[in-house]
């Protein structure tokens, strides 16, 4: 084994790319298999949350709902949060769908979001989402939920990097504010007295880093090898004679190391790759994360 020092400028290239992915959520089975969960927090709420899978957790509903007034919107009014459609005005409760981070991966795309409710028997309300022209929220990007048929009717708010949708107004027709004992589940149709979200469809976004090392192994380097088989004769020490003269060998892996000597990544070269005095070798290594 030999090591070569890698030039920061000419050995080492630094790039990302984007990776979206569409989801379409139409039962409870789908959601609690993409890891989002819908729940109505308020004030004085006495119950507990329920995860994805319907199960109930150890976090009140009413603790929810002040972490949602104060860390989403800087609320110093723990037991309410401006109305969606009323910033003048107040509220007590809300509903939220939080996509949980092994969907959202990196964020929701903007624009991406549509969902289908229905309230009590009127069924197949349509909103998305209206992502704002520049970031104003102290924790990442943020858009407002409108319904689709009448823009200026915002019952909510969204935050990307989070997968959070939180449901805090509405008009009359549309108000995701009323008796949380009409619940907010995911279900198919209409029923009387309820909320429910009939689907929801959006896009997550992965951005990965790649890094691709360019490993050069020049014609003095790399032409002897540590492996046992090499030694002919172990109590002289002599090493086989295809190795003494112009010795022959085959680079079968190139390995990344940092400056304490750790090895970070390794490489599997296929086929094995020639190395002679006469014969230089260039690997590229992409590390993808």
């Amino acid at each position: 084994m030999s090591l070569v020092d890698l030039n920061q400028e000419t050995d080492i290239t630094e790039g990302s790319v984007n990776v979206k992915t569409n989801f379409e959520i139409l039962s409870p089975t789908a959601a609690a298999a993409r890891n989002i969960s819908a729940f109505v927090p308020f004030a004085s709420a006495e119950d507990f949350m329920k995860n994805s899978s319907g199960v109930d957790t150890n976090v009140p509903l009413s603790s929810a709902f002040r972490q949602i007034t104060n860390y989403f919107f800087s609320s110093s009014a723990a037991g309410s949060l401006p109305l969606s459609n009323n910033t003048n005005s107040t509220t007590s409760l809300c509903r939220v769908i939080q996509v949980g981070r092994t969907t959202t991966d990196d964020t929701i795309v903007s624009g991406s979001v549509t969902a289908s409710m229905s309230f009590g028997p009127v069924s197949d309300l349509v909103f998305v989402d209206q992502p704002e022209q520049e970031v104003s929220s102290s924790i990442g990007r943020k858009g407002s939920i409108v319904e689709k048929n009448d823009p200026d009717n915002i019952v909510g708010t969204i935050f990307y990097d989070s997968g959070t949708m939180i449901f805090h107004g509405g008009d009359e027709d549309t108000s995701f504010i009323c008796d949380p004992t009409s619940g907010f589940d995911f279900g198919t149709g209409a029923t009387a007295a309820v909320l429910a979200i009939n689907s929801l469809a959006f896009q997550s976004e992965t951005k990965i880093k790649r890094s691709l090392f360019f490993c050069r192994a020049f014609n003095k380097d790399f032409n002897y090898t540590n492996n046992p088989s090499a030694i002919s004769d172990a109590t002289l020490g002599t090493v086989t004679s295809s190795l003494t003269s112009n010795p022959t060998t085959f680079i079968t892996s190139v390995a990344l190391y940092n400056d304490e000597g750790e090895m970070l990544a390794i490489a599997k070269v296929s086929p094995p790759a020639k190395k002679t005095f006469e014969l230089e070798q260039i690997f590229s290594v992409r590390l993808q994360y």
